[in-house]
C-alpha cells in the first residue's frame, strides 16, 4: 500500500503586510482545520497580501475550496487579496471548474504571486 504524504502546514512572514501559507500533502476535511488555523493567523496579524502556496499538495476536497473562500472574504474588507501558487493541472481544474479562478489570482511561483501582491 502506498504511503501517503503527510500533510504540513506553514505559515511565512517574509514582509509586514505579506503572509504566505505553505501546504503540504492532502488538504481535506481532516487537515482543512490546522489549514483555516494557520490562514487565521496570517490575516489576524495584519497581512493584506496572502499566498497560499499549493505547490506540494497531492489532493485537495470542498472543505479546503471553503476555507480559501472565506480566507478571501475576511481579507478583502481591507483591500486585501488572496492569491495562489499552483501548478498541479488536476487541482487548477478544480479552481476552473468551481468558477473560484474568477476569485482568486493562480499564479505558476510563489515570485510571481508576490510580484502582484505587491503591486
Amino acid at each position: 500500500m502506498e504511503e501517503k504524504p503527510q500533510f504540513r502546514v506553514e505559515l511565512e512572514t517574509p514582509t509586514e503586510g505579506t503572509a504566505i501559507v505553505v501546504l503540504e500533502g492532502e488538504v481535506d476535511i481532516y487537515s482543512a482545520p490546522q489549514f483555516k488555523e494557520a490562514l487565521l493567523s496570517g490575516i489576524d496579524s495584519g497581512a493584506t497580501a496572502i499566498v497560499v502556496d499549493l505547490g506540494k499538495v497531492t489532493f485537495i476536497d470542498s472543505t479546503a475550496l471553503g476555507v480559501l473562500v472565506s480566507g478571501a472574504k475576511r481579507v478583502r474588507p481591507r483591500n486585501g487579496r488572496l492569491d495562489i501558487v499552483c501548478t498541479d493541472e488536476n487541482i487548477t481544474r478544480i479552481f476552473e471548474i468551481t468558477g473560484l479562478d474568477r476569485i482568486f489570482g493562480i499564479y505558476p511561483t510563489r515570485e510571481a504571486a508576490l510580484k502582484v501582491a505587491a503591486d
